[in-house]
């Protein structure tokens, strides 16, 4: 990955854990729903400017929506039943195992044995985190919640990067994305959560408008990269966020940092790592 895209990522995963954290502490499926009617505010003015997707590029677009929408419903349910310092690294440190799988099945992209090694050690620190001696072993609803999420977030990553290769440009699928991906998913949080979702939204009006705001920077930073740099290697980058969200976990949600949980995290981190910084085939 090139320098400047590096240091882009490690700024939206600061970014990215921090509106992750925002969410947990809410009313998940609502704080996601009113965070998108934000991105998409932010973001519709660039309609005007970019160009509109071509017919090649609308199957993507609705794909992605379909994985995006999976996504927020399965990370609402995971953060319902389980800390955020450990629901957060299941979620997002899973996703390099399925972006590897989807790879094999569906590249045909053999790993390497760095890569092998790098999953191997995200898999022991998962592992640690799902069985937490002091708290118990975590809900297993918000466990498997946590698996989908990343499965989701692997396949629609792979998704979205074809897209930003699009003809018309990173900036034009990212736009309609963005305000698309808002709409859509607002009526769906609406159909589970009902009319309250209005009022949940109010009730929470600066968190939502703080986690809008920094997500439509981090997830714009991630299609920049994804659009100039391999796909697996921004995917990994971008889960390195695991670090911030242990951290936040412990200082602002008062969430026990216990030895086993920070070396799980550090592991989780580490295999992150030693995936990201794999020179590309």
């Amino acid at each position: 990955m090139d320098p400047v895209a590096a240091i882009l990522m490690l700024l939206a995963g600061l970014l990215h854990a921090t509106w992750h954290a925002i969410v947990k502490t809410g009313s998940g499926l609502s704080i996601l729903a009113g965070m998108g009617l934000v991105s998409s505010v932010l973001t519709m003015p660039f309609m005007f400017v970019v160009p509109m997707p071509s017919g090649s590029t609308w199957p993507i677009i609705l794909a992605s929506l379909v994985l995006h929408a999976g996504y927020k419903t399965s990370l609402a349910t995971a953060y319902r039943s389980a800390e955020f310092g450990r629901s957060y690294p299941i979620a997002r440190g899973t996703v390099p195992l399925f972006a590897t799988l989807f790879a094999y099945v569906g590249l045909q992209q053999r790993p390497g044995l760095e890569q092998l090694v790098g999953v191997l050690i995200v898999v022991l620190g998962i592992l640690g985190l799902a069985r937490d001696r002091i708290h118990g072993p975590i809900d297993r609803r918000a466990f498997w919640a946590a698996v989908s999420a990343a499965a989701m977030i692997a396949a629609y990553s792979v998704v979205d990067g074809a897209g930003t290769r699009q003809i018309e440009g990173w900036a034009s699928f990212t736009v309609w994305l963005i305000v698309l991906d808002s709409v859509v998913f607002f009526g769906v949080a609406t159909a589970l959560q009902g009319p309250a979702i209005l009022s949940d939204i109010r009730n929470a009006l600066l968190p939502v408008l703080v986690a809008g705001a920094l997500g439509v920077i981090s997830f714009a930073v991630f299609l920049w990269a994804l659009s100039r740099n391999p796909i697996a290697s921004v995917v990994a980058f971008r889960e390195c966020s695991v670090l911030f969200a242990t951290l936040i976990g412990v200082l602002f949600l008062k969430e026990r940092p216990t030895p086993r949980r920070l070396c799980c995290a550090a592991l989780i981190a580490g295999g992150l790592v030693v995936i990201a910084l794999l020179k590309p085939a």
